[in-house]
């Protein structure tokens, strides 16, 4: 008799273990919208959902080319610190030689051009701005993109490798995190931001429906090949480095950034379904405009179309990583400003979704709107009025906060809390 039970036990054992297997050989049961605005809805803080926690070292904002500042600081450093008092532990900043360009409001960079990155983190306003107590800077740097060669490739995986290096040693004491990111990987991929790069379904496949601006699928190869050469030798610099540098609190990591995803889920050619597969990185960043509806439901199809593409490197230890790198609504177009209701809503749809998909950060577009309504003027920094840009602020010129301003500054202030 013992022996029979002995086998019983055994054979339900193998029984267990068989559907176990079976269970990992099949793929996540499929949401439907429904279900996934569902899911979405639980995780709104304005419909009851408890902020988590840490959502400050989660939430973010940009700071870069804005069209106006508040006081007589250093451009860089006065909107780094408006971040930090706003309570974001989390800034995104334009890292480049030319730092000039996009800071210089109230500034004397006296800065080369052929400056090294390295030589960039060690300029005074960097210096005082790493000094900041953010958790994460995510730095967009510039690179060759379509341009890469196997020499360039060589070139920016150096300079990638010293920087990195570099962040790792300087700050080895502290518990902080270096994200180095492209720009907008789709807008490189096609060459541009023009009526030329706006790609139809028929991109790359030489039909007679085929718009002006489609590339021919040899000119597809060849971008998905410099583009994955230049990834790579990105991830290269980054992996040196943290190998080298040995024990340090300081993380460094690479992260590729396309803004294209709904694209590539119809089959466009782009970042994510032509070139995430043949390149390994730590994260993903989604530039996420495309993404935007009422609900939240694109935002988290695409993060999570986003994950299946990812081939995660050995330091991620497997875990493929989305974040939000830029997300945004202007907040005064059409000669007035948008309801206040309705820009709230969609914010608390989209962080919903972004908490609904575990999304370790989300980076707002941005602290002082860059962007003013007659597009010519975009590139000259010069101070303007709120009546003359479009509105993606957080702090309004006069100082007050924007809608969305006032919806971050709440969610900032009640971690671990309900506000409804």
């Amino acid at each position: 008799m013992l022996n029979g039970d002995r086998t019983v036990k055994l054979t339900l054992l193998w029984v267990a273990l068989l559907c176990c297997v079976s269970a990992l050989g099949r793929a996540a049961p499929q949401l439907s919208d429904k279900q996934i605005i569902k899911e979405i809805n639980r995780h709104r803080p304005l419909l009851g959902a408890q902020i988590p926690e840490d959502i400050k070292d989660r939430l973010g904002t940009t700071h870069v080319g804005g069209k106006y500042y508040l006081t007589n600081e250093p451009f860089l450093l006065e909107g780094s610190r408006q971040v930090q008092e706003f309570g974001f532990g989390v800034i995104k900043l334009w890292f480049r030689s030319d730092s000039d360009r996009f800071y210089s409001f109230n500034s004397d960079w006296d800065i080369e051009a052929d400056l090294s990155l390295t030589e960039v983190a060690q300029h005074p306003y960097w210096r005082e701005c790493f000094d900041m107590p953010f958790s994460t800077f995510a730095l967009s740097i510039a690179g060759a993109g379509i341009r890469t060669t196997d020499e360039t490739a060589a070139e920016e995986a150096e300079e990638v490798y010293q920087l990195s290096k570099y962040l790792l040693e300087e700050y080895r004491d502290r518990e902080i995190t270096f994200i180095l990111h492209n720009w907008e990987g789709d807008w490189i991929f096609r060459g541009g931001t023009g009526p030329g790069s706006q790609w139809s379904l028929d991109a790359g496949m030489g039909t007679s429906g085929k718009r002006k601006g489609d590339p021919v699928p040899g000119d597809i190869t060849k971008r998905i090949d410099a583009m994955v050469k230049w990834f790579t030798a990105r991830q290269s610099g980054v992996d040196r480095a943290r190998k080298e540098a040995g024990e340090s609190k300081c993380r460094v990591v690479h992260a590729i950034e396309a803004n294209k995803v709904l694209d590539s889920m119809t089959g466009i050619p782009g970042i994510v379904n032509s070139v995430l597969p043949h390149v390994e990185v730590d994260m993903v960043s989604w530039s996420s405009y495309d993404g935007l509806d009422m609900t939240g439901l694109n935002l988290f199809k695409g993060i999570q179309y986003i994950k299946e593409h990812i081939r995660p490197t050995l330091y991620m230890n497997g875990k493929r990583i989305v974040f939000i790198g830029e997300i945004g609504m202007p907040e005064n177009t059409g000669g007035k400003l948008a309801n206040e209701e309705t820009i709230v809503n969609r914010w608390d749809a989209f962080l919903g979704a972004c908490l609904a998909a575990d999304v370790p950060y989300i980076i707002q577009w941005e602290l002082y709107c860059n962007e003013p309504k007659d597009r010519s003027l975009k590139r000259i920094m010069q101070k303007r009025s709120a009546d003359e840009l479009r509105g993606f602020w957080l702090i309004r010129p006069d100082g007050s906060l924007g809608f969305a301003g006032e919806y971050f500054d709440e969610i900032l202030s009640n971690p671990g809390n309900r506000i409804r």
